[in-house]
């Protein structure tokens, strides 16, 4: 089922494969813990990949909410913050899901980012 999936995210999911996401969610929701591989970006920093931000943006839903921050553009030190915008924009792209939804599309991420380890964890 999990190929089948990964093909065609947009297909209606029966009440029998909400049902299993759903419980998939609870196993796999802790991605911080994963090893995550880090892409370099210019002026020396380095993010997450962009599946990450996926679980990122979806995560921070659930448990906050609508995102009411305001975007971020620079850090500190000056550079432009590519991790930070790439969170903001994350969570952003969840506006408007019901909790159903947001742990859907978490479960389909983790699995993307499961289907290409070698891409995403070290």
């Amino acid at each position: 089922m999990q190929e089948e999936d990964d093909v065609d995210e947009e297909r209606p999911l029966t009440e029998e494969e909400i049902t299993e996401m759903i419980a998939e969610y609870e196993h796999v929701k802790d991605y911080e813990a994963r090893k995550w591989r880090y892409v370099k970006r210019p002026g020396g920093q380095a993010i997450r990949p962009p599946i990450w931000y996926e679980l990122y943006g979806a995560s921070q839903y659930l448990n906050q909410g609508e995102n009411k921050e305001p975007a971020p553009v620079w850090r500190e030190d000056g550079s432009i913050d590519y991790g930070g915008r790439e969170k903001w924009d994350a969570w952003t792209k969840c506006s408007g899901m019901s909790e159903q939804e947001a742990k859907i599309a978490f479960v389909r991420a983790m699995r993307r980012a499961e289907s290409n380890a070698k891409d995403n964890f070290y």
